[in-house]
């Protein structure tokens, strides 16, 4: 079974390489690991050689105005080079220009950019900078790309910016694409300062855009409380979303990452859980098994045990 991870991995790979993620399905049995490593292998190749240049240009571009720089980087340069340049810029150059280039140009050059390199760039910007791009990258469903400046991104940025994000469905998918092993922090910074309404209204985009493992893929990162919030949030939905949610985790496999949030469940919503018409023989022991193999608690484990004997 393809694991979610790995199908992130190769979305992304597949943008690497300028591909489509279909001309890489035959990766999709592979390690999410192993496809991550060679993706980063392979930017780093491709753009080593490069850096010299990329340097070079961005010392030039100190020496003229910063209208005349503009002018020729989006007339002659364009997004991919200009992307490649900019983590070479230094961060009082950046905030220099940005106020200047158009929007959708920005848009155009920043899945060109290193988020890494240009993480001292993009936590020196206002946060009031960083909206109208961000907006423009999420009219554009580029999610890749939003998901990679997480990296980059100071909390206060974050917590700045995710207001603007109008549909709880983007907030999903900018999780399920980013940096699992390199931002996993950055989930419970956003979360937990989140209203009751807004992560009800997170799982219910996760419902009605059929996206629940994609939104269990990141419920691992968080702390007990948050994950409390969460488990309170989907249990408080009604019998259908629930059904649902169930329904999408067993079609993905994904029992080890809805487990976070079923283990900081009260009894009560445990059993309302259990109780559905949903379950079966098949389901209950996947979930059983992913309870084993990840280590979860105990008394999870019994009333799954419990609930097993009622289909008896």
């Amino acid at each position: 079974m393809t694991s979610l991870a790995t199908r992130a991995e190769v979305v992304k790979l597949a943008r690497e390489l300028d591909t489509a993620p279909e001309d890489l399905a035959f990766l999709l049995e592979s390690d999410a690991a192993a496809v991550r490593r060679v993706r980063q292998r392979m930017h780093r190749s491709l753009d080593a050689p490069h850096r010299p240049m990329f340097q070079r240009l961005a010392k030039v571009s100190a020496l003229v105005p910063n209208t005349l720089a503009i002018s020729i980087a989006t007339r002659f340069f364009g997004p991919m080079l200009c992307g490649r340049i900019a983590s070479s810029l230094t961060p009082e150059r950046a905030v220099g220009l940005i106020g200047q280039v158009p929007v959708e140009f920005l848009a155009d050059l920043a899945p060109y950019v290193d988020p890494d390199a240009a993480a001292p760039i993009v936590r020196e910007f206002q946060s009031s900078m960083l909206v109208p791009v961000m907006r423009e990258l999420l009219r554009r469903e580029d999610y890749v790309t939003l998901a990679r400046f997480l990296v980059a991104a100071t909390d206060q940025q974050l917590l700045d910016v995710v207001p603007h994000i109008d549909d709880a469905g983007d907030m999903l998918q900018v999780g399920f694409n980013a940096e699992l092993d390199t931002v996993s922090d950055r989930f419970e910074v956003v979360l937990s300062q989140l209203p009751d309404d807004r992560i009800r209204a997170i799982m219910l985009a996760a419902h009605e855009q059929d996206r629940f493992t994609e939104a269990f893929t990141f419920m691992q990162f968080l702390s007990a409380r948050t994950l409390g919030r969460v488990a309170t949030a989907t249990a408080d939905m009604d019998d259908a979303v629930l059904i649902h949610m169930i329904e999408a985790v067993d079609r993905e496999n994904a029992w080890a990452e809805m487990l976070p949030v079923a283990e900081v469940m009260s009894p009560p919503q445990w059993r309302r859980m259990f109780d559905l018409p949903v379950w079966d023989v098949a389901k209950l022991d996947a979930m059983g098994r992913a309870a084993e193999a990840t280590g979860h608690g105990e008394e999870l484990l019994e009333v799954i045990a419990e609930a097993g004997k009622r289909l008896d």
